[in-house]
C-alpha cells in the first residue's frame, strides 16, 4: 500500500508530527553513516531519543486523527530499532536490547522481523539469547496467523486439511469481512455447516477449490474469493480469445482477440445462442452464476455474460450455437488452451477526436502509465477543447495513480474515499456481548501535488460495470470534485483492501477487510457509481463498430466548450 500524504490537519499536530518524523530521520541519518566510522552516534541517541518521548506524547493525545497517529506510531517504532542499531554499534548490547523490547512491548508487526534480521547494526545482537527470543515472537506470531501448520499437503487433500481450510476461510471472513450489511440474508454459520459435507465429499484438489470458490462467493464481493493453486487454475478460469457482452438482452461477441479466433468463422456482433448444447441462459445461470462473486447486480451480469461465461478447463474446447447478423445459424468450436498471439490489452490509449477532444483511455491503475501518457500528451491536452477520459476497462490498481491524474484537473486538493475498517476488541464481547466498531483507516485527507499548469477545460469520463476497485476509487474523487461528466452505466460497485489467507492445496483466499465509501458517507460498494447520462451500446453499435458512450461525450463536450466561448 502506498502512504500517502497528510493535508489539512489541525497545524499544531501537523507540526508537531512533522517534529517527530524530522527527529527520526535525522538519527537515522547519523546511525547509518556510523557504519562506516563516521556520524555522532552520541548525537543520534540523543534526537532519537526525543523522536520516541514526542512520539509517546503525542500518542497519548485524543485529538490526533487516525491516520495521523498510525503513522506516529510507525515513526516510534522505527525511531526505537534505530536506537538500537546506535547502541549495538557502540557496544552496549543491553541498551539495544532494552530498545527492541520496549518496541514490542507496544506491539507485533510481522515485517519488523525482517528489518531485524537484516540490519548490519544489530547482527552484533544474533546470538544473544535476548533477541532470539525476540525474533521468536514474531515467529510465533505468523505461525498463529498465516495458519501454516493447515497448509503443508499440496496434493491428494485428506479429510482433515479439507475441513481445515473451509474452516479458516470462514473463521476469517466471520472477524474481518467488511460487508456483511450487504448480504442480509445469508447466514454465514449454516453456510459453513452446509459446505462441511461437500469439502468431506471432494476427493480431488481441482474438486475441493471448486467448492470453496462456490463458498467464498456466497458473500457476494468482489474483492473476496478463493483463487485455485497456480498448477490448477487453468483447469477453471482458461477462456477463448473472444469477448462477450448481454446487449439489448442477447449475448453478443464485442471481440476476437487473436488471429485464430477471427479465422474461425466469428464475427463481431453475432449472437451466442448456446454454450456445449446448452442454451446460454441456462448454461450462464448453472454454470457460471454459482462462481461469480460480484458486488452488484450490473458486475454479475458483466461477469457472468463476459469475461467469465466461457472459463473452464483449457484441456476442454467450448462449442457455441451462433446466429449472426443475418439470421443464420451455425456452431463453431473454440479452444481454450492458452494463445501466445492473443491480442494483450494496451494500458493507455490516447488519440485526438474530431473538433479538438483529447481522448485517453486508462486501462489499470497497476502502474503509473496512465500518469506518465497524460503528462506526455499534456501540451495537447491543454489546448483541447474538451477531454474524455476513459475508464470502463480499468479493474484497479493504485489509487495514487488515479489522483495523480486528476491532480491536473483541479488547483485544489482531491477528495479521496473515506474507510473504515472492524475493530475488535476481544474483552469488549466479554464485557457486553457480541457487537461491531468500526475504526477510520483513511486516507481521510485529499491528495495534494503541486502542478505547474491545469487544464480547466470541460471533462467527460466514461464508466462501466468493469470500472472496478481503484478505478471506483478515481470516479468517487472526480465526482466529488464537481469537475465534469460521468457517462456510460454503472460502475462494478466494489472497492477494499483484501485479507489474503494461504489455503491447503497452495491456494489463495482473498477477504474485503476495508469498507469504503464517499468522502460525504455515501455509499457505492454494492451499488455502483451511477452516471450523470446513461449510454449503453446496442447491437448495431456491436456489429458498425460504434462507440456510443463516446460518441455522447463527444457531442456533450462540443456544447460545453461552444457554450463557454460564447459567454
Amino acid at each position: 500500500m502506498v502512504a500517502m500524504p497528510i493535508h489539512g490537519q489541525d497545524s499544531d499536530l501537523q507540526k508537531r508530527y512533522d517534529h517527530i518524523s524530522d527527529l527520526r530521520n535525522q538519527g537515522y541519518e547519523l546511525v547509518h553513516s556510523a557504519h562506516g566510522g563516521h556520524g555522532d552516534l552520541a548525537k543520534a541517541e540523543t534526537l532519537l531519543q526525543e523522536a520516541i518521548a514526542q512520539a509517546d506524547q503525542f500518542l497519548s493525545s485524543q485529538a490526533a486523527t487516525e491516520d495521523l497517529w498510525a503513522q506516529a506510531d510507525s515513526r516510534r517504532s522505527e525511531s526505537l530499532i534505530f536506537l538500537a542499531e546506535a547502541y549495538a554499534l557502540k557496544g552496549d548490547k543491553n541498551a539495544a536490547l532494552n530498545a527492541l523490547e520496549t518496541m514490542q512491548s507496544s506491539g507485533l508487526y510481522l515485517f519488523h522481523e525482517k528489518i531485524l534480521e537484516q540490519s548490519a547494526g544489530l547482527k552484533s545482537l544474533h546470538d544473544e539469547p535476548r533477541f532470539k527470543a525476540l525474533m521468536d515472537r514474531y515467529k510465533h506470531m505468523e505461525s498463529r496467523w498465516n495458519a501454516s501448520a493447515l497448509n503443508g499437503q499440496t496434493e491428494n487433500l485428506d479429510e482433515a486439511h479439507r475441513i481445515a481450510g473451509l474452516s479458516l476461510f470462514w473463521s476469517e471472513a466471520r472477524y474481518n469481512f467488511a460487508h456483511f450489511d450487504n448480504v442480509p440474508d445469508l447466514d454465514w454459520n449454516q453456510a459453513y455447516l452446509d459446505y462441511l459435507p461437500r469439502v468431506i465429499a471432494a476427493k480431488t484438489t481441482h474438486d475441493y477449490y471448486d467448492v470453496m470458490m462456490q463458498f467464498a462467493s456466497l458473500l457476494h464481493d468482489g474483492h473476496t474469493h478463493v483463487v485455485p493453486p497456480r498448477a490448477i487454475v487453468n483447469e477453471f478460469w482458461a477462456t477463448p480469445a473472444i469477448s462477450t457482452s448481454l446487449v439489448e438482452e442477447k449475448v453478443i461477441v464485442t471481440a476476437l482477440r487473436s488471429p485464430a479466433t477471427r479465422a474461425s468463422g466469428l464475427h463481431v456482433g453475432d449472437e451466442i445462442v448456446s454454450i456445449d448444447g446448452q442454451d446460454v441462459r441456462t448454461y450462464a445461470l448453472t454454470k457460471v452464476n454459482p462462481y461469480v462473486d460480484s458486488s452488484s447486480p450490473q458486475d454479475r451480469i458483466a461477469t457472468m455474460y463476459g469475461r467469465r461465461l466461457l472459463a473452464g478447463d483449457h484441456r476442454q474446447p467450448v462449442t457455441l450455437g451462433i446466429v449472426d447478423a443475418a439470421g443464420h445459424s451455425h456452431s463453431v468450436t473454440l479452444s481454450r488452451e492458452g494463445d501466445p498471439h492473443a491480442d494483450a490489452l494496451s494500458p493507455v490509449v490516447w488519440r485526438m477526436l474530431d473538433g479538438d477532444i483529447a481522448y485517453l483511455a486508462v486501462n489499470e491503475f497497476g502502474d503509473d502509465a496512465g500518469v506518465k501518457a497524460f503528462e506526455q500528451h499534456l501540451p495537447e491536452i491543454l489546448h483541447a477543447k474538451g477531454l474524455i477520459i476513459d475508464v470502463r476497462r480499468n479493474g484497479g490498481g493504485s489509487t495514487q495513480n488515479g489522483a495523480a491524474i486528476l491532480s491536473y484537473l483541479d488547483k485544489k486538493p482531491i477528495p479521496l474515499s473515506a474507510a473504515v475498517s472492524m475493530d475488535y476488541v476481544p474483552v469488549f464481547r466479554a464485557w457486553q456481548g457480541p457487537y461491531v466498531l468500526w475504526k477510520p483507516v483513511g486516507p481521510a485527507q485529499p491528495y495534494s501535488v503541486e502542478r505547474k499548469q491545469h487544464y480547466e477545460g470541460p471533462v467527460a469520463v466514461l464508466i462501466g460495470p468493469y470500472t472496478f476497485s481503484a478505478a471506483e476509487d478515481f470516479v468517487v474523487s472526480f465526482d466529488s470534485m464537481k469537475r465534469g461528466t460521468l457517462l456510460g452505466e454503472a460502475t462494478g460497485g466494489s472497492t477494499g483492501q483484501p485479507l489474503t489467507i494461504d489455503l491447503p492445496g497452495g491456494g489463495k483466499g482473498w477477504i474485503c477487510s476495508k469498507n469504503d465509501t464517499y468522502p460525504d458517507g455515501r455509499v457505492f460498494v454494492g451499488k455502483g457509481i451511477s452516471p450523470a447520462m446513461i449510454i449503453k451500446p446496442t447491437v448495431e453499435d456491436v456489429r458498425n463498430n460504434r462507440d456510443p458512450v463516446i460518441d455522447g461525450a463527444t457531442e456533450l463536450l462540443r456544447k460545453r466548450d461552444a457554450m463557454t466561448a460564447s459567454r
